[in-house]
């Protein structure tokens, strides 16, 4: 511990955050960027990485960085992101032991959301790497999650596991999820189910309502889904460590990436911040139908040029059957600036929770230009 602090102290995390910076829009022919950033990429990688966080007992987030190992790095939500970690690799490479593999997958996903606009000023530094996944095994699946919180069927979790289903970060996009008698998996894309869905998770995570419709909202102004073709994205990590998630769509990359199976984006502007995602929510009617990738998805009927490819979930359809819900969606639509205070704040909050592998107690905060401030 005495040889990472010493260590932390002597990192220049400026030059961490310029390295990102360019990391950004370079992109690499391995793994080509969307629309030629990084940028939701990463912040996928660091929302996911620290999602698993869940106040019911403090396990899960981002500090270890268990995502690297099982039984996270195969979870069916963590699809690809193994490609993400590697183009982090050089700049890990590069500073050593003082930049933690918690540390920069947080500030990858927090310089991301900046360099595309987005409302984010403050990181802390301090996060300790995990040795394996061992901390991770009570998130399931595993003997050890089935013994202190079993799951019926792996879908509809209690607490407290943080998702409603297990191998997801939150609940699954397309709707309640049931087992029938087959065995197999069936969702219901019902929005007000989602809503309730939606609330008893990120209140799991110790999240109110307006920090979870900024949070989702906000965090989908950037990027797209990924499953134009029903076929499969591989098979994970654990059954394939040298060639998890090839993908079964052409080159498996680029515009025949396959991920969650959804497919496009939630905006007009996927690389630029922006309260769009609440302004066309409300503005248009959503209709559900079956994606290119065979799942529920919603879209605007009949609509041309660039509103044609724009989608929503199930789960963020389900803001517009709650009351709580749409009041600040229709604040967030009318107010930039409160959705702007809302989502740092609770990106913030969602990055830097964790138990004793997070930074907490090893770091001041700051506030200056996504400059921070360590021991």
């Amino acid at each position: 511990m005495a040889t990472y602090d010493a260590a932390l102290k002597e990192l220049d995390l400026d030059e961490v955050v310029a390295d990102l910076k360019m990391l950004m829009t370079h992109s690499q022919d391995c793994w080509p960027a969307d629309d030629g950033h990084y940028g939701p990429l990463f912040l996928r990688l660091a929302w996911h990485c620290a999602g698993t966080y869940r106040s019911t007992d403090g396990m899960g987030g981002c500090g270890g960085a268990r995502q690297r190992f099982e039984p996270e790095r195969s979870w069916a939500d963590n699809v690809n992101l193994d490609k993400a970690r590697a183009l982090l690799v050089p700049i890990k490479m590069k500073y050593g032991d003082g930049l933690s593999w918690g540390d920069l997958i947080v500030l990858s996903g927090t310089v991301a959301i900046a360099q595309m606009g987005g409302p984010v000023t403050k990181f802390c530094a301090g996060r300790i790497d995990s040795i394996d996944g061992t901390e991770s095994l009570t998130l399931g699946p595993s003997p050890q999650q089935e013994k202190v919180a079993p799951c019926q069927d792996n879908v509809n979790c209690t607490a407290p596991l943080g998702p409603s289903q297990l191998e997801l970060i939150y609940v699954n996009a397309e709707g309640p999820v049931q087992r029938l008698k087959d065995g197999s998996y069936v969702s219901e894309p019902d929005p007000a189910k989602s809503a309730v869905d939606i609330r008893n998770v990120f209140g799991r995570m110790g999240m109110n309502d307006t920090e979870t419709v900024a949070l989702i909202g906000g965090g989908h102004a950037f990027g797209k889904c990924h499953g134009a073709c029903p076929r499969s994205a591989g098979v994970p990590p654990k059954e394939n460590i040298n060639y998890p998630w090839i993908g079964h769509c052409g080159s498996g990359k680029g515009k025949d990436t396959v991920s969650s199976g959804l497919e496009g984006p939630w905006t007009t502007t996927p690389t630029k911040w922006s309260n769009e995602f609440f302004r066309y929510l409300l503005k248009f009617r959503w209709q559900k139908h079956f994606g290119p990738g065979g799942k529920i998805q919603w879209r605007i009927p009949r609509a041309k040029g660039a509103l044609a490819g724009l989608m929503r979930l199930t789960t963020d359809v389900a803001f517009l059957h709650d009351k709580s819900y749409k009041i600040i969606v229709d604040k967030f639509a009318s107010d930039q600036e409160a959705l702007d205070a809302a989502f740092g704040a609770a990106w913030f909050k969602l990055t830097h929770s964790g138990g004793r592998w997070s930074p907490q107690t090893r770091c001041k905060m700051s506030s200056v230009d996504m400059t921070p401030v360590y021991p």
